[in-house]
């Protein structure tokens, strides 16, 4: 740690309006910034995938195929805190959610959507396309992906959205007038965006096992061969696990924000990589678990149901967000009262609550192996991916546990929730597991409310070769950073840290904190401080990527244009 040559103080006021006080309380606090202490050299111990806010329906609301405003739904994120929904940079290239109502029985396929743009007299035609569900929620919505280079755009657009604009569909939809929407898009100079995203490009490097793709001028870029180390243990240890080999390099992409909850696969793997991750995820667990859908479906394809395939991979993890007693931690489920039976899990398996879901079907998988052995889980595992399509999930799995087993479903699952209730789990264990579930279900209101496009159900997860192809990085860097996101995600970043640190206490005040700011209130501590931090922060041109609170003092870890750290000491005064 370098010590630093000088030192500067400020004194920021923290408006009242962010206190919501009484008139008759105390003024609000002050924070002083206390200069720079240091650098950070090494940042490996700090660095590790909305529904649209629905609104109420007018009371003469049409009973027809219809659209709203509130129904379309555009990409990248905005340019945040700069006023209007629908603000960008002069050159971001625009994807489209159209998400029509009342669509009663009328074929998806039937179900056109075309986008103008309004360019004189005429308006232009920019992309067209019919509805199909893209996402995990199950909604029918026509996704048009990066259709709209906007180099050449004026400062202000008119974009018209025309559901059915051929007028085909007549039984339910019997005003074609409503399937209408304009919207008011605007445009900043390309030479106003941010440094850091003007910058990135695209590069790559490669190792043992993967072809390592990431953002220049991001943390991925700075921490480049901590990365690299990860990747090669974490695939190393998975194909020796599964008994396999990658046929060839895994493709990894590195991104600067988080979408869902850190990672998803695409043709290879994406991974959330940044400072400030409020989704928490080990970086090293991540690798594996992905490592092991791309490895299990050369054993199977992508038939099996997800719930054996999403268990398998985190038990070949060793755990979901961080390494951990699977069979123990799940025993915690009963006695929580959260098991959710199998059949019902088998269901949906993305709608059930993540945590516990996934935590769950990896107990199941380790229960199998455990009981009949590695060798015999790995013949199940193939024969379940390999059988006809039965009316539901649970009758592929009964007829996959009685092929291979000689036992069905509902007697395997007596003998497992026996095998849970052996496994005795300690009162810190429970409580570590509580807040995990409370920590993500925080995670999914925050994404809902203040970054909808990274909910992992009905977000859109870009596909990273096209975008390297055509040179996008807006949607793999742009996130919310208004202050008060900005201290929600640390508040929830720094849980994480708790929890990991086993300091329960804390990270159970963190969550309480973080739950009620997603309620609007941050007038208490530690909402309240960690909103100070962000605001004063961002008075001085910087942004928060990590705070430690410790009373009236903190230290915080900030970047300003670029992924390099510093750390600042603020003190908080209160002001009578």
């Amino acid at each position: 740690m370098k010590v630093p040559e000088t030192e500067r103080t400020m004194t920021v006021r923290i408006p009242p309006a962010l206190t919501r006080k009484p008139l008759h309380l105390p003024l609000p606090r002050l924070f002083v910034l206390a200069a720079v202490l240091l650098s950070l050299l090494d940042c490996t111990a700090l660095c590790p995938s909305l529904p649209k806010t629905p609104v109420p329906s007018p009371t003469s609301s049409p009973r027809d195929l219809h659209l709203t405003p509130a129904d379309v739904t555009i990409y990248p994120l905005p340019v945040s805190g700069l006023g209007g929904p629908h603000l960008y940079y002069r050159g971001d290239v625009l994807s489209f959610d159209v998400t029509p109502r009342n669509l009663g029985a009328i074929p998806l396929g039937d179900v056109g959507v075309r986008i103008y743009r309004q360019d004189g007299v005429e308006p232009e035609a920019i992309a067209e396309g019919t509805l199909g569900y893209p996402a995990f929620d199950g909604v029918p919505r026509a996704r048009l992906t990066w259709v709209w280079d906007t180099s050449t755009a004026d400062g202000r657009e008119t974009v018209i959205v025309h559901l059915d604009p051929d007028d085909r569909i007549q039984a339910g939809d019997e005003d074609p007038t409503n399937n209408v929407v304009t919207l008011t898009v605007r445009f900043l100079s390309a030479a106003a965006r941010p440094t850091t995203e003007a910058a990135a490009t695209w590069a790559f490097t490669t190792s043992d096992c993967c072809v390592i793709h990431y953002i220049t001028h991001t943390a991925a870029e700075r921490d480049l061969p901590t990365i690299v180390a990860s990747a090669n243990r974490a695939v190393a240890g998975t194909e020796a696990q599964l008994g396999t080999r990658l046929v060839s390099p895994l493709q990894v992409y590195l991104i600067g924000r988080v979408l869902g909850h850190g990672g998803y696969a695409r043709e290879g793997v994406v991974i959330s990589y940044l400072d400030r991750h409020y989704a928490g995820a080990d970086l090293e667990m991540v690798l594996r678990h992905e490592a092991a859908h791309v490895l299990d479906a050369s054993l199977t394809g992508f038939t099996t149901p997800s719930m054996l395939r999403e268990g398998l991979a985190t038990w070949v993890a060793g755990g979901h967000y961080k390494p951990e007693n699977i069979p123990r931690r799940a025993g915690a489920l009963l006695r929580m009262g959260k098991y959710i039976p199998l059949p019902q899990l088998m269901e949906n398996f993305y709608h059930h609550q993540h945590e516990i879901g996934y935590l769950e079907a990896a107990a199941f998988v380790g229960y199998l192996v455990e009981t009949y052995g590695w060798e015999e889980f790995l013949a199940f595992y193939k024969e379940s991916g390999g059988l006809e399509a039965s009316p539901s999930p649970a009758d592929v799995l009964d007829a996959a546990l009685r092929g291979r087993f000689g036992v069905g479903l509902e007697e395997t699952e007596r003998s497992f929730r026996l095998w849970l209730t052996l496994q005795n789990p300690s009162d810190d264990e429970v409580q570590d597991l509580d807040l995990t579930i409370r920590i993500f279900d925080a995670v999914r209101r925050y994404q809902q409310a203040y970054d909808p496009q990274a909910y992992f159900l009905s977000g859109w997860l870009p596909d990273p070769v096209e975008a390297m192809d055509r040179g996008i990085v807006a949607d793999f860097l742009r996130r919310p950073r208004d202050p008060r996101a900005v201290a929600i995600e640390t508040m929830l970043a720094s849980a994480q840290d708790a929890l990991r640190r086993g300091a329960l206490d804390r990270a159970a005040d963190l969550v309480s904190g973080a739950e009620r700011a997603l309620e609007g209130d941050f007038t208490a501590s530690p909402a309240a401080d960690y909103l100070a931090i962000a605001r004063a922060v961002s008075a001085q041109g910087a942004e928060v990527q990590r705070v430690e609170l410790d009373g009236t003092t903190a230290r915080a870890w900030v970047t300003t244009d670029g992924p390099h750290l510093q750390v600042w000491a603020l003190q908080r005064m209160d002001v009578r």
